[in-house]
């Protein structure tokens, strides 16, 4: 594999938002039949089962670490979700058990307009979920779930149309 650098980077304007949307889940090994090319998902998307979580404004986060060791010879990327829904439920509680029993793919959709595919080769694993009540009036009933994941690639880019 060559290891040569192909291109460089302008700087960039001021005009991204921080923030995730949506989240949608799918059983592990249900993403079959997809075209990825250079990190791109451009068609396969339809006909694959998805499970839609629209997020409250400023509830979810994505952090995607690259980590290379140079002694060990090895690259990879670890991808971290948090995302917080409101309410606790029986429904929530009793989904959220099966989330945490799989290992799911997650595609994140952010504010700027990006689909980003977690998990794709290995899958993602609950590493916690808080539900609380809160204690004032103005504190969170609801649930935070972590996810964690560590993929050979970093996460796939989506233009294929979800639905």
């Amino acid at each position: 594999m060559a290891c040569d650098l192909t291109s460089g980077r302008t700087w960039k304007c001021k005009e991204q938002i921080g923030g995730i949307k949506t989240v949608w889940f799918a059983d592990f090994g249900s993403l079959t039949g997809l075209t990825v090319t250079n990190g791109v998902i451009s068609s396969g998307m339809s006909g694959v089962t998805l499970y839609k979580y629209e997020l409250p404004e400023y509830t979810g986060n994505l952090t995607e670490t690259l980590t290379a060791s140079a002694e060990a010879g090895t690259l990879f990327y670890e991808q971290a979700l948090e995302i917080t829904l409101h309410q606790l439920t029986v429904a929530d509680r009793n989904e959220i058990k099966l989330l945490a029993s799989g290992r799911p793919h997650i595609i994140v959709g952010d504010n700027n307009g990006n689909q980003l595919l977690l998990g794709y080769a290995k899958g993602m694993n609950v590493t916690t979920v808080a539900g609380q009540t809160g204690t004032a009036a103005g504190d969170l009933s609801g649930y935070v779930l972590s996810f964690t994941g560590s993929e050979p690639d970093g996460a796939i880019y989506i233009t294929d149309t979800i639905t």
